[in-house]
């Protein structure tokens, strides 16, 4: 990130983050994040890590103290609602969002936000400048507007999507054989939450979540996104700045959700460290 819009940013934000960065946890759990554990407590990889940074990084923008508000599931089984709105959404800088966004923009909580561009700066000082977010924050209207658009591709022929979703022996046998070329209703749904989140589950509507994308990927979030350096560089360092790869390759038994590597989740330092050194999922480590 440059200098120029690093400090626009950084002037931006601050009011914002002095208010929202510490925030109280929300229902259902202590600071601590240890509401959904029972008398276990998550592991703590984090409190005796040294990290190290290439750039001058404000750590204190990266931390959270575990707190539940930062801890938030938003999944099939943890709906956050229709009226379910972040307090602390900031409009990213438009120097970090993909060119197509540029009109409308994109929003992510503030502390979330200071984190993101901390980590931007310290990968373009390791060389990697292909990169930006093309979606942060989505409200439960704009969720279901794609839900329905997905939907209403599924219905119309059978994907490569089905596919993999609902195996060739199934669609072969009660499709190809049948004579059929498009999905019953049932089915394009189960193939449609295989990569997209019903209303009111999408982690996206709790502004704390940004997808990546690099130029060579054309506009589409695909598996590509693994083979660029982008990817490589996230893997290992991602967690140094409170980020997790938040629905990993073969975990999608646990989270409900096909492998994405571009999308990136922000729960702190902390849990990010803890998350990142035990291999757990953030479903697995809320329940531990």
């Amino acid at each position: 990130m440059s200098g120029k819009y690093r400090s626009l940013a950084a002037l931006l934000l601050l009011p914002l983050l002095l208010a929202s960065c510490i925030r109280l946890p929300s229902d259902g759990g202590d600071e601590t994040g240890e509401g959904n554990g029972g008398d276990k407590k998550p592991p703590s990889y984090h409190e005796n890590m040294t990290y190290q940074y290439q750039t001058e990084v404000d750590e204190d923008v990266l931390m959270t103290d575990l707190s539940a508000a930062y801890l938030v599931l938003a999944n099939k089984s943890s709906p956050v609602g229709e009226d379910y709105t972040p307090e602390d959404l900031v409009a990213l800088s438009s120097a970090v969002i993909a060119s197509w966004h540029q009109a409308t923009g994109l929003l992510l909580d503030a502390c979330a936000a200071a984190a993101l561009y901390e980590m931007l700066d310290e990968m373009r000082a390791a060389g990697v400048t292909d990169i930006c977010v093309t979606s942060a924050y989505r409200s439960y209207a704009r969720q279901q507007q794609l839900y329905e658009t997905y939907l209403a591709r599924e219905l119309a022929t059978i994907s490569e999507d089905a596919y993999r979703a609902l195996g060739y022996s199934y669609i072969k046998t009660n499709y190809l054989d049948a004579g059929k070329s498009k999905l019953s209703y049932a089915d394009a749904a189960r193939v449609v939450l295989s990569y997209s989140a019903y209303p009111g589950t999408s982690e996206h509507q709790t502004g704390l979540c940004v997808d990546f994308i690099t130029d060579e990927m054309g506009g589409e979030l695909t598996e590509a996104f693994e083979e660029s350096a982008a990817f490589a560089w996230l893997s290992k360092n991602a967690y140094k700045f409170g980020f997790i790869l938040r629905y990993p390759k073969g975990k999608e038994g646990v989270t409900g959700y096909t492998y994405e590597p571009w999308h990136y989740r922000f729960v702190g330092r902390e849990a990010a460290t803890d998350i990142y050194c035990s291999g757990l999922t953030l479903e697995q480590y809320l329940e531990k």
